[in-house]
């Protein structure tokens, strides 16, 4: 039980919560269609705000390059990902070779680090 609560892991649950709404908002963001829907704006701004705070709390428990590589890794990937199945956005050959190299990345950081994530 005491893994299931040490400090690595509330690192990394703030930091799951920060992707999660990181990624909502840029949705958001692009369902806003610039700012012409206000209320998907609003959401965006207020998803950011929360994504910010959980990060900035995760920075307790974790270094900060290694909070900012999984964080932009995993939602790069969870954005990409999301933008193809609900705003119909097109993803070319070379997005989806870039967005393996960011997995074969982040796999080499959780497996090989001498840092615990």
């Amino acid at each position: 039980m005491s893994f299931l609560l040490s400090k690595v892991n509330v690192g990394v649950f703030w930091l799951l919560i920060a992707i999660a709404t990181d990624v909502l908002s840029t949705f958001y963001s692009a369902k806003g269609n610039g700012l012409v829907n206000k209320l998907d704006q609003g959401i965006a701004l207020v998803l950011y705000i929360i994504s910010f705070a959980c990060a900035a709390y995760a920075l307790k428990f974790m270094q900060a390059g290694i909070l900012y590589v999984l964080w932009s890794g995993v939602g790069v990937i969870a954005t990409a990902l999301l933008a193809k199945t609900f705003l119909g956005q097109h993803i070319d050959l070379a997005g989806w070779i870039g967005i393996g190299f960011i997995v074969v990345g982040l796999t080499i950081i959780a497996q090989f680090s001498n840092i615990d994530v």
